[in-house]
């Protein structure tokens, strides 16, 4: 696939291409610090998610308020990591644009990407709502996204993972 990108933009693509790939060091660095932020970030999310489900099974209101504070913690964490994992995805994807960008599985992942960050601000809605005393409802909404979120952290990893393999 042949990609026309203003003179600029190609010219920051080569280079940064070409460092990428001369420099064992530097490509290392930029997947550690993906995997890093993706181990964290997806980390504190997962274990987030499983204290906020079993909160939500219960009736308890300290273990519900326990866990929404838990979550309210979880977002210094998280949101760098995605932020982190967000600016290292670009840097590889730049570096090989041939590849990626005419790769279904690669615009798949983006897909996935897209739908844990859409489904993360609904989890802060609900998150929220819960936390001014909502309804039982809210905590149905509360568990519907943290189900999401841990499925879409562990669909996204997936995806990932198989376009190291063969994008």
């Amino acid at each position: 696939m042949n990609v026309t990108l203003p003179a600029v933009v190609s010219g920051a693509v080569t280079w940064w291409s070409g460092l990428y790939s001369d420099h064992h060091a530097v490509s290392v660095t930029v997947r550690f610090l993906h995997l890093a932020a993706l181990v964290v970030g997806g980390g504190t999310a997962l274990v987030v998610d499983r204290h906020v489900l079993g909160a939500a099974r219960r009736i308890d209101a300290s273990a519900r308020q326990a866990a929404l504070a838990l979550a309210g913690r979880s977002h210094r964490i998280v949101v760098p990591a995605l932020a982190i994992m967000a600016l290292t995805g670009v840097l590889m994807a730049a570096a090989d644009l041939e590849t990626y960008l005419p790769s279904r599985l690669f615009w798949t992942k983006m897909a996935f990407v897209a739908l844990l960050v859409t489904n993360g601000a609904l989890l802060v809605g609900a998150e929220r709502a819960a936390a001014a005393g909502a309804n039982e409802r809210v905590w149905v909404r509360l568990r519907v996204a943290s189900a999401a979120s841990a499925a879409l952290w562990l669909t996204t990893l997936l995806a990932g993972t198989w376009l190291t393999v063969g994008a």
